[in-house]
């Protein structure tokens, strides 16, 4: 049976579980247990989506897969919030992930973007292993930039959405995952130490250049307090918001053929 190693940023937690809500059963799932899948499994449980779970030190293990006949196996490792913000760190871990557990899989999917650039050469610096290692492209086969652009069919129709209502004014986008987190991203993001300092933050995004809230509405309702927040978050600061619909991402597609 095929196994799939699949290595994500949490922020992606939205995506994943609608890919693996889509699966039939004979797909089984199988998370590595660390201090970023608590969100996943809550999800995951909401839906009925069945999961097992295995540790970082077990993942050689091959019990998860025993009797599943044909069936293809998927091993997600979920990775913290924003190492994009430390460009070098980011790289360290994914490339880590890769490298430590790579070769026990048919194939490796990262799903990240370029991230500031860093994960740009991915694959090329890992063609020397037996398995296909892949990064998340959109619909024209490129490299998504970063989480915002993957909510994108691809690059131009995410620039053409965002040109096209707001040009030249800066918009801070949330996605549903973003907006449940925006406290914690602005600590990570280093932009502020305490984000329960409203008239510091509101000094910092003006400065930035900041004056819209972009809503990119991706067609999952697992956020349930999406609506609110970015009501709240436009209120608190004072942004004009304007919704950002985008189509179902074909290029979720690739992740399990």
């Amino acid at each position: 049976m095929p196994l799939l190693y699949l290595i994500s940023c949490r922020m992606f937690e939205d995506e994943l579980v609608h890919i693996f809500e889509e699966e039939d059963e004979s797909t089984l799932l199988v998370l590595i247990d660390n201090e970023n899948t608590r969100g996943i499994e809550k999800k995951l449980n909401e839906v009925s989506v069945k999961y097992g779970k295995t540790s970082a030190k077990d993942i050689s293990n091959a019990r998860f897969t025993a009797d599943r006949g044909d069936g293809l196996v998927v091993v997600l490792n979920v990775l913290e919030f924003a190492l994009d913000a430390e460009p070098s760190i980011l790289k360290e871990k994914v490339y880590r992930a890769v490298e430590e557990t790579g070769e026990l899989f048919d194939g490796i999917l990262v799903f990240y973007g370029l991230c500031g650039n860093v994960l740009g050469s991915l694959e090329k610096d890992f063609g020397h292993l037996k398995v296909p290692v892949r990064i998340l492209r959109d619909s024209n086969g490129e490299i998504v930039d970063d989480c915002i652009c993957a909510a994108f069919e691809n690059r131009n129709a995410y620039v053409k959405a965002v040109m096209g209502e707001k040009r030249g004014e800066g918009t801070y986008f949330f996605t549903p995952m973003q907006a449940a987190n925006w406290r914690e991203m602005l600590v990570l993001a280093k932009l502020t130490p305490d984000p329960d300092d409203i008239e510091m933050m509101k000094l910092v995004f003006d400065y930035s250049g900041y004056k819209t809230i972009g809503k990119v509405d991706t067609g999952l309702s697992y956020e349930k307090e999406f609506d609110r927040i970015v009501d709240e978050f436009a209120s608190l600061f004072g942004f004009e918001k304007y919704c950002l619909p985008v189509p179902r991402k074909q290029q979720m597609n690739v992740i399990i053929p």
